[in-house]
Order: structure tokens, then C-alpha cells, then sequence
């Protein structure tokens, strides 16, 4: 009980992000399961110390009442205290990240929920400990001693993972595949075939509107045309070209490549400055503030290309199928790529490449790594990037001596900078200046409290340096690490991640437009307020 109820106290800590009530459930149910398990086996293992050593331990009646009301009324204060304490750390979370939760009443009804889960979790452990014990009476009159319990736990896992893998996990998949199918299927609301030539699924397009799926659809109908850039630059500006290929009618990756490849020419993007190669999230969606933000910096004289290479949101992407993404983003990338050497040298557009979360493990998936990409692209733009990403693995991996994991220096930002903030473009995290910013010029966007980028397998039993140093400025100062519970509190805040305001979580909006500037060689601390707003409202117009 004591065990459980410290890991209690230990999941009632902070995380990233504020959390919603389920939220509070998952840390509570999974950490309690953790600390009973734990304390069993102490208990277990403190008994049977006991029974070797022959220890006896005798207390008379009144002093046992009298330890035990001491010992739990000390329990019953320090859960005040931390229950208090919990609710002062979750409000000072929301003020920094500017979303409310629900407050005292949402955690209480999280406990509860918590504590409904930790019995369902014992109880299905008990469960398997009834079944495994009439596993090995089974095994007993054909096997040795020794043998008979190691037999029935393997048995009982061969079976367990076969009736996960063929009737939980697999129904599961096709039943979200289904549904997401489903929904890709279907048009978005106020959205029509565009009827510029430069864009995907218009009259002149070789790829149909129905074609396209609804993220690509939304893609190609959205964002500025020339006359919203005009309007906010006062300068004349070009129609920005957006080209998609949809997996509806492109179901392998290369031949979706190879069709967006072929809008981007039929569309005139080679005649343009930039080329974008954006490499979507699972569903096909490409992220509009980074694009849009490129459009108008560039006044329409840019292209973006991007394709859709899974119907499945990107925590079912990633856990479904790793490989596509890499593999998308490398034959996309490619595909382009070869288009733009086949033209005269004099002639090329400059390659642009970019992502964001999903979108930017599966955009790095093209280089084999940091120096090969700076030999490709003449820019690039990564926002909110998963940990499991090698090249960024890499890339934070060789950083400077005493640059922390958050706002990595490489190479002293010759060429790539990473930015929880646009003005670390300009210096470092610590406010120290970097050497002349040469082309091409990379930037990695991620914020100290966007669990998408920090969260990962090693969190089980590792403590991770962005922890250990405790630098972010939206990240409460309290949370601190603990085996097998700050796994749980940073996976259940990814859920939530984009619900709260502009540059925290893996909200990243605002930002894109100075940060996208600092790509382009343009002052990323500048003011780019009349952007931003005509971004803003072209954004919330659908």
C-alpha cells in the first residue's frame, strides 16, 4: 500500500502540458500498477529474508495500533500536502501555456479514474497469474521440476502475443484503417476544386479533386493568392503554386512521388524560385502555417509539392508502419530533385525541403545524414521533430559541450540552428552570438514543452539530458524524473499537444513566419506582424 501510494505522489507531479482528466488517469493507474508490483516483490522478498534468517519481530497489541494510526495519518498528511501541491504546480502550467484543465474538481475525478484503472490492471493481473498456474499444472506430469514453470511462461506468452497480435491489434488496425479511409473520403466542408492551373485537382491538373483525399484537398484550396500577398506586402506577387498526388489513385509511395513530381511541372513550378518538397503528417496533411508563411516571405514565388502516403493519424502511422514515412519523404524528395537537375544549371529553382512532426521524420528520411542533406537542399525547415528521428538524434547527439538538448549548437550555427524561440536563430539559448549564418541555411523548430519531440522508449529507465537540465522556459521547474512515471506522463500529454497556445506544446503557428525568414536569410527578430495576422485569418476563414 505505502509503495503504491508514493507512486501515486510521484504521478500527481508535473509534465509538459496541464492535464485533462483521462490524463490524470493514465499517470495514476499505470504508476500505482507500477508501485504495487514493485511492492509485492519487496514484500515477497523481505518475507522470505525473514523465513532463511528465522527473523521474528514481535510488537504488542497497543503498539501496533498506535505504529500503524502514526504511520497512517503521516500518509493521509503528505497526500494532502501533495495533492494541494499538484493543483498550485497544474494551474502554474496553464498560466504559462495558456490552456485551463478543469482545475481541483478535473484531477479528483482523474484519481478516481486512476484508481478504477489500477484495479482492472490488477485484476487482469491476477488473471494471468490463475491462468499460468493451470498452465503448469498441465505441464507437470511430462516435464521435470525445474522446467515446469519456465514452460508455462512461455506458453502463456506465445499465446498472449498471438491473441494480441491476430484478434486485439490487427481487428484494431482495421477498424481504424476503416474509419480513416473512410474519412479520407470525404470532402471538407466549403472546400472546392480551385480553379487556378497552378494548383492540384483544378480543370487543368492531372490529378482529379476526388483524387486527392481530404487533407490534399484542403491543401490546394487553401491558403493566399496573389492578391491576399499584395495586399499585406503592397508589392507585386505571383500565384503560389501548390501541387498534391493523393493515395487514393497513387497507392506506392514511387508512383505518388513520381505524380507529384509531374504536377509540380505541369503547374510551372520549375520556373519558380523555390521549390518546396513538404512531406505530410500520416493523413496526408500538410502543416499551413509553414507553407503560408513561405508563400507570402517570398511574395508567390514559390512552389510546394507534398503527397499523401497514409490514411492513418500519425501516433497510428508510427505505430503501424515506421518505414513508409522515411520511405515517402526520400522518393518524393528524389523525384523532385531529379526534375530540377535535369534542367540547365543556370535554370534550377533553389530546393526547399520541410515538415513538420510526422512530416519531418519522414522529410530527414531522404538524407543519409546532416551533411549529405546540406549537399541537397539549399534550405530546410523542421518543426516539432519526433526523438526517434536519426538524423535529429545525430545532430543533437554531436552538439557543442554545453549547449543543452532543447537548443543544441551545431557547428556554431554555421549552417543548422535549433530555436525553442525564433530569436535563437540569432543567439544562443544563453544568449551567446553565432558565427555568420551560411547558406544553405537549416532550421530545427521545437519547443522545451512539446512532448512529441521529447517523448521516448528510453524514458522507462533513463533519465534524458533536456531533463536533467531543466532549461526550458514553458517548462515548469518541478518536473523532474522517475523511472516508469515520466513515461507515462509525457505519453499521455502527446494527445493533447496541440491544444494549447501558440509556440508551446507542438503548436507551431505564429512562429513558422520569422523562423521561415531566418531560411531565407531575412531578420528573423524582425516585425512580421501583418503577415502573421493575414496568415491568421486566412487560417481560421476555413
Amino acid at each position: 500500500m505505502t509503495v503504491g501510494l508514493v507512486t501515486l505522489w510521484v504521478a500527481l507531479s508535473p509534465s509538459l502540458l496541464p492535464r485533462a482528466w483521462w490524463m490524470t488517469a493514465v499517470n495514476v493507474g499505470v504508476s500505482i500498477a507500477y508501485g504495487y508490483v514493485v511492492g509485492s516483490l519487496l514484500g515477497h522478498f523481505v518475507s522470505w529474508l525473514a523465513r532463511r534468517t528465522d527473523l521474528r519481530v514481535e510488537v504488542n497489541a497497543r503498539s501496533d495500533w498506535g505504529l500503524r494510526t502514526a504511520w497512517l495519518a503521516i500518509l493521509v498528511i503528505v497526500s494532502g500536502i501533495v495533492w494541494i501541491r499538484s493543483l498550485h504546480q497544474q494551474e502554474q502550467i496553464s498560466l504559462v501555456v495558456g490552456v485551463n484543465r478543469g482545475g481541483a474538481f478535473n484531477q479528483f475525478i482523474g484519481v478516481l479514474a486512476g484508481v478504477a484503472l489500477l484495479w482492472l490492471l490488477v485484476l487482469m493481473g491476477r488473471g494471468l497469474r490463475r491462468l499460468w498456474r493451470h498452465v503448469k499444472r498441465l505441464v507437470e506430469p511430462v516435464l521435470p521440476a525445474p522446467l515446469e514453470g519456465l514452460v508455462a511462461t512461455v506458453i502463456l506468452l506465445v499465446v498472449l502475443l498471438f491473441v494480441s497480435e491476430t484478434v486485439v491489434y490487427q481487428r484494431a488496425l482495421n477498424w481504424a484503417l476503416g474509419n480513416a479511409t473512410q474519412l479520407s473520403q470525404t470532402s471538407p466542408e466549403g472546400r472546392t476544386a480551385p480553379p487556378e492551373p497552378q494548383r492540384s485537382g483544378s480543370p487543368a491538373s492531372y490529378e482529379t479533386w476526388e483524387s486527392l483525399g481530404r487533407e490534399g484537398q484542403m491543401f490546394v484550396s487553401d491558403g493566399p493568392r496573389a492578391s491576399d500577398i499584395e495586399a499585406v506586402t503592397g508589392e507585386s506577387a505571383m500565384e503560389p503554386i501548390r501541387v498534391y498526388a493523393g493515395k487514393a489513385e497513387h497507392d506506392v509511395v514511387e508512383d505518388a512521388a513520381r505524380a507529384a513530381a509531374a504536377e509540380l511541372v505541369r503547374a510551372g513550378g520549375l520556373d519558380r524560385s523555390i521549390v518546396n518538397v513538404s512531406t505530410t503528417t500520416g493523413t496526408g496533411f500538410v502543416q499551413e502555417w509553414s507553407v503560408q508563411a513561405l508563400e507570402f516571405l517570398t511574395g508567390g514565388d514559390v512552389a510546394t509539392v507534398s503527397m499523401q502516403y497514409s490514411y492513418f493519424p500519425s501516433g497510428l502511422a508510427y505505430i503501424s508502419d515506421r518505414d513508409t514515412p522515411p520511405r515517402a519523404g526520400r522518393a518524393l524528395f528524389e523525384a523532385v530533385e531529379a526534375e530540377i537537375q535535369a534542367l540547365p544549371e543556370a535554370q534550377r529553382p533553389r530546393l526547399f525541403a520541410s515538415g513538420e512532426s510526422l512530416g519531418s521524420f519522414g522529410g530527414q528520411g531522404a538524407f543519409e545524414n546532416a551533411q549529405d542533406m546540406l549537399s541537397r537542399v539549399d534550405g530546410a525547415m523542421w518543426t516539432g521533430t519526433p526523438r526517434f528521428t536519426p538524423l535529429w538524434s545525430s545532430l543533437t547527439e554531436s552538439r557543442r559541450e554545453g549547449s543543452p538538448e532543447i537548443a543544441p549548437v551545431i557547428d556554431n550555427g554555421r549552417h543548422i540552428r535549433f530555436a525553442t524561440r525564433p530569436l535563437e536563430l540569432t543567439e544562443d539559448l544563453y544568449g551567446a552570438p553565432f558565427v555568420n549564418w551560411e547558406e544553405p541555411r537549416i532550421v530545427y523548430g521545437q519547443h522545451a514543452s512539446d512532448p512529441v519531440v521529447w517523448w521516448s522508449w528510453d524514458l522507462l529507465w533513463q533519465e534524458p539530458d533536456w531533463l536533467r537540465e531543466q532549461v526550458g522556459r514553458d517548462v515548469s521547474p518541478d518536473l523532474s524524473w522517475e523511472r516508469w512515471v515520466t513515461f507515462w506522463q509525457i505519453a499521455s500529454d502527446m494527445p493533447l499537444s496541440v491544444d494549447v497556445a501558440p509556440g508551446h506544446g507542438h503548436e507551431y503557428t505564429d512562429e513558422m513566419v520569422p523562423l521561415w525568414a531566418g531560411v531565407l536569410g531575412m531578420d528573423p527578430v524582425a516585425d512580421y506582424s501583418e503577415i502573421i495576422a493575414a496568415i491568421d485569418a486566412l487560417v481560421l476563414e476555413r
